[in-house]
């Protein structure tokens, strides 16, 4: 079962959906604005450049008062989203030791390892725990 975590909050608060392992399925970020460049940036500085985000892997919606349920407020869009799934990503490939991200089950931190890994904590948090 996934459960969201903040990964990044500010203007443009940014979550991942990670499942118990903290292989992170999505990205999103919310704001008022398109967060599509923050959301690019952050899940580039996560991967490294080398297996960066290019503009068509990141996805955006608006969310207006009536997707919401809420009373009518016209137009303008509540909040935006724009968000990375890995699984779709153009450079995805099936092998077991791809690069993947990860949340730290100890301190929230994105990390990346092959997605067959089997280590739930950052290098920060191991080190810290092995000493």
């Amino acid at each position: 079962m996934a459960k969201m975590k903040t990964l990044r909050e500010g203007e443009t608060t940014i979550v991942g959906m990670a499942c118990p392992s903290g292989y992170l399925s999505r990205v999103i970020a919310y704001g008022t604005e398109d967060g599509s460049q923050s959301l690019k940036r952050f899940v580039t500085e996560a991967l490294g450049a080398e297996d960066g985000v290019k503009d068509e892997d990141v996805r955006t919606a608006s969310r207006y008062t009536w997707d919401l349920g809420m009373e009518d407020g016209g137009e303008v869009p509540v909040f935006k989203a724009a968000y990375w799934t890995q699984n779709y990503r153009r450079t995805k490939s099936e092998a077991a030791d791809r690069v993947a991200i990860f949340a730290c089950a100890n301190c929230g931190s994105v990390f990346k390892q092959p997605y067959s890994a089997k280590e739930t904590l950052c290098a920060d948090c191991r080190a810290s725990h092995s000493s």
